[in-house]
């Protein structure tokens, strides 16, 4: 067994229903309006261009019908020089005024990072191609796309907790317990969202057994951290990933019950690029084919 990160080889359908996957969470992540928003406190790439623009309800609307064109292209993995730049773009922009009305957001980021990966990982493998040059240098540029987008999803986790490390000095597991007072701040804002009691009194049950359990607690949420910090081994193998992958689905789903913080887009990359649900449904799928043949030739044996 080697120990050294490789690249996983996805063979043509895989690769195709990873690019229509990817274009529907990148459709879906980009609000369909920004009207209502105001940009008071600029973040991201608003502090360094003027974004207002977008706020007007037809110019963003012409922003999201190319932004359905560019998809297209991807998609059929024609003009990537064009589709990938625009989608990073558009999404950052989309990202950045998002955030800038005074309260920050995450669920765009990991979409936006992976889009800034996959145009790098493409223009990349445009520098390098005379010396790729041949029949399946198609398929190894997109090879390269995919994994540059697996190293993104890795790094978005592995950078989480050494963040974690570094803001509570190396004290995570004993200050991890004051996250009872996130969850009531964060169930707090909902109720005043949606003017309704929800799960209040659940989250502030939730919150009340932390306090009086924080050792558990940090052991919990320590385990949490060490699933983050050992985020490249997703990077080891198809199996490696899988198995990771589904790891921090379990641990998003959990995040979820606790902290009502759903990371929505997370997941879906999660299901995509490390668990790879293409793949397993056309192993499944040749499986039950083999088995299939099979039971047929044993059918005519007898």
């Amino acid at each position: 067994m080697s120990w050294a990160p490789r690249t996983i080889e996805h063979n043509a359908l895989e690769r195709a229903a990873m690019r229509v996957l990817f274009a529907i969470v990148v459709a879906r992540h980009v609000p369909s309006s920004l009207a209502h928003l105001q940009i008071t406190l600029p973040n991201g790439l608003a502090r360094l261009v003027d974004l207002h623009f977008l706020l007007d309800p037809e110019v963003f609307a012409i922003g999201r019908y190319l932004l359905w064109a560019a998809l297209i292209l991807y998609v059929l993995r024609i003009g990537w020089s064009i589709a990938l730049p625009y989608m990073t773009a558009f999404s950052i922009a989309a990202g950045s005024v998002n955030n800038s009305h005074g309260a920050i957001s995450h669920y765009l980021q990991i979409v936006s990072l992976v889009l800034c990966a996959q145009t790098a990982a493409h223009f990349y493998s445009l520098v390098r191609r005379k010396r790729e040059a041949g029949s399946g240098a198609a398929a190894q540029r997109e090879q390269r796309v995919i994994y540059w987008s697996q190293q993104a999803i890795v790094a978005t986790y592995l950078v989480s907790a050494l963040t974690k490390l570094i803001r509570t000095s190396g004290m995570w597991f004993f200050q991890s317990p004051l996250i009872a007072l996130q969850i009531i701040k964060t169930n707090d804002q909902d109720r005043y969202d949606n003017l309704g009691a929800g799960s209040y009194e659940s989250a502030s049950a939730i919150a009340d057994w932390i306090v009086q359990h924080p050792l558990l607690t940090g052991i919990v949420l320590s385990a949490g951290l060490l699933l983050e910090l050992i985020a490249p081994i997703a990077l080891f193998g198809r199996g490696f990933a899988a198995a990771y992958g589904l790891s921090l689905l379990l641990f998003h789903a959990t995040v979820h019950r606790v902290m009502k913080l759903h990371f929505l887009y997370n997941e879906y990359l999660i299901w995509i690029y490390l668990v790879n649900v293409p793949f397993w449904i056309l192993l499944a799928w040749r499986a039950i084919g083999r088995r299939r043949q099979a039971v047929g030739r044993n059918a005519l044996q007898n």
